[in-house]
């Protein structure tokens, strides 16, 4: 459990040196879902939380924002990853955002996903209320065949997005 806490301090640390400053604000994303939906024999809950920063990855052109998460599962999975996201604004109240993380995965009594570097892609759908958004996430966790197997995982959840 230390090298878990000492891999995200040092994420934090290091993501957090490289955001600039931004008039945009700073945001915390709370899920509630199903991990593993396409597995049909055993139901297992996901609970997430996710610190989304407001500004930009080293300045970049391409809008790409940096982020932190923890997820756990109903059979005592945890994974806890970094990485970066794009807001795509569809409409004044419509949003699209595509991300992808990189983490470390520890199974509990889980599936066992092959390897505990596992990186995940997202797309969400969020729609803007007064001052929150909420979303619609589904997602996908695989080692991209750098352990032994490679079952992956995909999971379903709703958030709520709040500024920080």
């Amino acid at each position: 459990m230390k090298i878990i806490g000492s891999i995200l301090s040092l994420l934090i640390l290091v993501l957090h040196g490289f955001s600039a400053q931004s008039n945009d604000e700073n945001m915390w994303s709370f899920s509630l879902g199903q991990f593993d939906v396409n597995y049909k024999d055993k139901d297992s809950s996901e609970i997430r939380f996710e610190y989304l920063y407001a500004n930009n990855f080293l300045k970049n052109n391409y809008d790409l924002k940096p982020f932190l998460g923890v997820m756990r599962n109903g059979d005592n999975g945890k994974y806890i990853y970094s990485g970066l996201r794009k807001d795509i604004e569809i409409s004044e109240k419509w949003f699209f955002t595509p991300s992808f993380a990189l983490g470390y995965y520890d199974r509990g009594d889980s599936k066992d996903l092959g390897y505990n570097l596992e990186f995940r892609s997202q797309i969400e759908f969020s729609y803007k209320l007064k001052s929150s958004r909420i979303g619609f996430n589904l997602n996908h966790i695989s080692n991209a065949s750098i352990g032994d197997t490679n079952p992956g995982t995909e999971s379903v959840t709703i958030s709520l997005i709040r500024p920080f």
